[in-house]
């Protein structure tokens, strides 16, 4: 009785408004002769009025609304909650039911003649009620907070301000629409007695709807003649609602001009040199500017600029047949995110553009002009003259294509050509050899401009090469410093890869190329690569294999297609002499996978990637994955399960199952055990030290400049010095030189990423302890050449170690240009030919000395020199240099 009686005082507010408007036929007298001259009859506005309350039905409703809004106080959220879980038919069935029961009840006659349908009149009422409230409680509480917190110094944040304004505006024009709403329902009904229905009710609520276009309904009012005190109700409400409009477009029309202003004053000096562009406005495009201008390790001489489109691309509409309000509504929805999101001072402002870059169908020089940017095009005029000026452009939407042409377009521009200072292009692309090609117009042209492909696939599979806990090497048992082949792996490494699109083929790729070890029986003279497999699924997989296996000719596959009538029984097991790489069309949840493909190698699986396209599929085929390997294995030794995070909301969720799974299989709390983790997420992708500052190039060039140092020391070509001399030799063609850089460039990076699988290995083989000292013995001296190279320093079972990270490396190089297209070059041209993709150095171990035979290069030299420069960067130098 308590609770109730304290729910009731809750809604008295409620309660008084509504008897208010439900109040007794005397209440009606008395007004009548001071709102009309005439009598309370059927034709006049408080004779309808009076006529409609007497219907049982409106009691009906009022009764029903007051109970629903107190019930719904009280438990809203367990019927919300209760109406979300059940099955989607059942939801529709309680809908159609619902609406039937207000159809119902509104429709109840009480008129003698079953003509007048005066319970429809409650339901504008109703709403009245509810707008009124919501209004009046919002005022209260918003100048009872600015009461309470007026002596605080602190104001409240922009966004927080602009937020509860708009929510403000938004209350009052739903309680100006219910007011339209309850006045054209009264006008409409005057004019149709005794015929009041459904079709009022719903007209009545559209002509209210156009009041905030500036549109009152003529024909209506002329039908109300002597209704003076109704007309002007009507007129009243068609101007607050043309107040609310303009204070809608207003709004907008101040944050426009504001940010026009602003962008106009932003100063680009010295200090303040680097400006970085960002096309459009997403979360990749937030999370990367935030990293930029608000990180430790950001950009403090940056200047941030957002150039949000105001016609969508993507619209084919014409702007004359889209209906006003709904014109209303979208400019202002998609106005306010894009003003909300940038937060204007003196490094950061939005530009808004008249249409994208990639809706200009003509080529043109003055691509910012064109697009009506004129404000960022002085801005970045300004960069001219100012030492280490730079200019950073990004293209991060999901549409790629839009992406890839507006760089091509605005790469022709002659302002982004300047020589003046050095600009960057940033394309949110597949790391394709389509895509790719527009790298090769920053590469080949004359002026400063470099265009980078940012594949968010590409680089969530950098992440997990960054942290050596992801390589492969620590899911494989490696023979002891004492044992019979020191530095060799004595075990196979299984992998499995679920999802086969970006994100898949860019595992498969890594796997390959970081799970390329010595095998235990490998001798001097026979290299030989340890067991590996990896499998492949797919739903999609006939679309997606054919392409794959096309572009790695060298590589071993195995392609079984059932769907392809494909009868013969299949050997799963992890055969090297089989395959390296096996594709099949199943999926994750059905028998096939668990029956012909886990089951089999469960008691082998070590390393297992989810990258089926969705966050919710991932983490359950990976829960549905640890289950059973747990349940059918006993022992997650060399077991592991990493899950690819898309989506930005829900990655907290997804951590918070992994690290419940992740605490169930620690024997005790100390133990730091995860068999599920994350990677990929945007958060961790789209930083400043990844795309613009690129760490993963910087630790290339490191590498090369230590390599070049360290094993030729007459060598003094820096890294940009190689890149200019191959780009502007004469030797090949244009494809060849471009070609060549890439790869070059790309495999001092490989090798910088892949120094800790070669720490990880010399650790297990001689213990972490030992580690460092037998680094630096090995780096006092080295001797010999091709087959003979020793060390000195160093025993006959660590020479071996040597030996074997020595090979390891050469398998991995193989691997690397396996994944690349490349293949042997078995012709006697010694040399690699960049456009049919041969390679005279993809040989085994035992033949890489006839070719260094033939060319003069001690090519064993190079692999030790390769081992050597990882321990340089490991144990030697920099201590800010990230250790393994």
């Amino acid at each position: 009785m308590k609770k109730l009686i304290k729910h009731l005082l809750r809604a008295n507010l409620l309660i008084s408004v509504g008897l208010l408007f439900a109040s007794c036929r005397q209440t009606v007298v008395i007004h009548e002769a001071v709102l009309i001259d005439e009598p309370a009859t059927k034709s006049s506005l408080l004779g309808f009025i009076w006529t409609s309350l007497l219907g049982w039905s409106f009691f009906l409703w009022l009764t029903i609304f007051l109970l629903a809004t107190l019930f719904f106080w009280k438990n809203g959220y367990r019927v919300l909650k209760w109406f979300k879980g059940i099955h989607f038919s059942s939801k529709i069935v309680i809908t159609i039911l619902l609406f039937a029961i207000i159809y119902a009840i509104g429709c109840v006659p009480h008129d003698v003649n079953n003509q007048n349908y005066g319970g429809w009149f409650a339901l504008p009422v109703l709403t009245i009620i509810a707008s009124t409230t919501i209004v009046i409680k919002s005022l209260v509480s918003r100048y009872r907070f600015r009461l309470s917190n007026k002596n605080d110094n602190s104001p409240l944040p922009e966004i927080v301000r602009r937020r509860r304004n708009l929510l403000l505006l938004f209350k009052v024009m739903f309680w100006v629409w219910s007011c339209g709403w309850l006045f054209y329902f009264l006008a409409i009904g005057i004019v149709r007695m005794p015929h009041v229905g459904d079709e009022v009710l719903l007209r009545s609520a559209i002509a209210s709807l156009n009041l905030f276009l500036m549109n009152i309904d003529s024909t209506i009012i002329s039908e109300i003649q002597g209704h003076d005190i109704l007309k002007g109700l009507i007129s009243c409400a068609g101007l607050t609602a043309v107040f609310c409009t303009i204070l809608l477009i207003l709004s907008l029309v101040l944050y426009r001009l504001s940010a026009y202003l602003h962008i106009r004053h932003i100063q680009i000096n010295s200090e303040h040199n680097h400006i970085y562009l960002f096309f459009g406005i997403n979360d990749a495009s937030k999370l990367l500017a935030k990293s930029i201008y608000n990180d430790d390790k950001g950009d403090p001489n940056s200047v941030i600029v957002f150039v949000d489109s105001v016609q969508d691309s993507n619209s084919e509409q014409d702007d004359d047949k889209v209906d006003g309000w709904k014109h209303i509504v979208n400019l202002f929805t998609h106005r306010r995110k894009a003003f909300m999101a940038v937060k204007e001072d003196d490094r950061n402002a939005l530009a808004i553009s008249n249409c994208d870059i990639c809706s200009l169908e003509d080529a043109t020089k003055d691509v910012l002009s064109n697009i009506g940017v004129e404000q960022v095009k002085r801005l970045i005029k300004k960069l001219q003259g100012i030492n280490n000026a730079q200019l950073h452009i990004f293209f991060l939407s999901e549409d790629r294509e839009n992406n890839v042409r507006s760089t091509a377009i605005l790469a022709h521009d002659d302002l982004i050509g300047s020589k003046d200072f050095q600009t960057t292009i940033y394309c949110h692309a597949r790391r394709n050899t389509i895509n790719r090609v527009i790298e090769d117009l920053g590469l080949g042209s004359e002026r400063k401009i470099d265009i980078k492909i940012l594949d968010s696939s590409h680089l969530a599979i950098e992440q997990l090469k960054r942290n050596v806990k992801n390589h492969p090497v620590n899911y494989v048992s490696v023979d002891k410093i004492d044992g019979k082949n020191p530095g060799s792996v004595t075990s196979e490494f299984v992998s499995l890869v679920m999802g086969f699109g970006e994100t898949g083929q860019e595992a498969v790729e890594f796997l390959y190329e970081y799970g390329a070890f010595v095998d235990k029986d490998a001798t001097e003279y026979d290299s030989k690569r340890s067991p590996f497999c990896c499998y492949v699924l797919d739903n999609d997989m006939e679309k997606l294999e054919g392409h794959f296996i096309s572009g790695i000719p060298a590589v071993k596959c195995r392609r079984c297609n059932p769907y392809r009538n494909c009868k013969h029984e299949v050997d799963y097991s992890a055969n090297p002499d089989d395959c390296l790489i096996a594709f099949f069309p199943f999926d994750y949840r059905s028998d096939e996978f668990f029956i012909k493909i886990l089951d089999r190698i469960t008691e082998k699986l070590n390393y297992v990637v989810v990258a089926i396209g969705d966050d919710e599929d991932n983490m359950t085929a990976a829960v549905e994955i640890l289950r059973y390997v747990r349940k059918k294995r006993g022992n997650l030794d060399n077991f592991c399960i990493y899950v690819r995070a898309y989506e930005k909301g829900s990655f907290k969720h997804l951590s918070d199952i992994a690290n419940h799974y992740n605490r169930r299989l620690r024997k005790n709390d100390n133990e730091n055990l995860e068999k599920i983790v994350l990677f990929g997420q945007n958060e961790f992708i789209y930083t400043y030290d990844l795309v613009v500052k690129n760490k993963y190039l910087e630790e290339g060039r490191k590498y090369y400049d230590t390599y070049r140092q360290l094993n030729d020391p007459s060598n003094k070509e820096t890294w940009e010095e190689r890149h200019n001399r191959i780009l502007h030799s004469e030797k090949g063609t244009k494809w060849e030189r471009l070609s060549e850089i890439k790869r070059k460039e790309g495999q001092d990076l490989s090798n910088a990423l892949h120094k800790c699988t070669k720490i990880r290995l010399l650790e297990k083989t001689v213990g972490p302890e030992n580690a460092k000292d037998f680094a630096l013995r090995a780096l006092e001296q080295r001797t010999g050449h091709q087959t003979g190279i020793t060390y000195p320093h160093l025993s006959p079972s660590e020479n071996r170690l040597m030996l074997n990270l020595a090979m390891c490396e050469h398998l991995r190089w193989n691997a690397a240009h396996e994944m690349l297209g490349y293949e042997n070059n078995v012709s006697d041209e010694h040399k690699c030919n960049e456009l049919t993709k041969k390679h005279n150095c993809l040989k085994d171990w035992q033949n890489i000395d006839d070719e260094s035979d033939a060319t003069g290069y001690d090519y064993k030299a190079y692999d030790f020199g390769v081992v050597d420069t990882s321990f340089t960067l490991e144990y030697i130098g920099n201590d800010e240099r990230p250790k393994c």
